[in-house]
């Protein structure tokens, strides 16, 4: 599913999103100030790798991921790791490395979205390119991507 698939695939979903487009980033922080919304505003998608596959973690741009809390959360203890570039480009080719969303692609990802996120009516992340933002509500995402609420930012 590449980022035009990604866009077709939420409009036919008939919930509610808005596509935002606007100058390259490269970071969560960047992506909020070209768009002229705090950064709290905006989450980020990490991607991690455990015994038991893939995670997408979501969590606030200002955040820091807790490996422990995430493992935790997982049932992979301390056996999670962030996924390296050349495993990002392999497994995920549809987006652009360091853009990819919190649902699209490959099946079988498991989504832990950050309680702080989960916690906020709306959300700004990357639509798989480093030009195109998303903004939807939480529960939308939750409920597209599958995903499972947990502490997984840094104390």
């Amino acid at each position: 599913m590449t980022t035009t698939e990604l866009i077709q695939a939420l409009a036919r979903s008939e919930l509610g999103f808005e596509l935002l487009s606007h100058q390259r980033t490269e970071t969560a922080a960047e992506e909020a100030a070209a768009l002229g919304i705090s950064p709290e505003e905006v989450a980020k998608t990490i991607v991690l790798i455990g015994e038991n596959g893939w995670a997408r973690i979501v969590l606030p741009a200002s955040e820091r991921v807790d490996l422990r809390k995430v493992g935790q959360a997982l049932g992979e203890g301390k056996r999670v790791r962030l996924a390296n570039e050349e495993e990002l480009v392999a497994a995920y080719p549809m987006f652009e490395l360091g853009a990819v969303p919190p649902f699209g692609g490959p099946k079988g990802d498991r989504v832990l979205e950050d309680r702080r996120v989960a916690g906020r009516a709306s959300v700004v992340f990357e639509a798989g390119s480093h030009g195109d933002s998303i903004r939807m509500k939480t529960a939308h995402l939750l409920k597209l991507s599958g995903g499972e609420v947990a502490d997984v930012c840094r104390d």
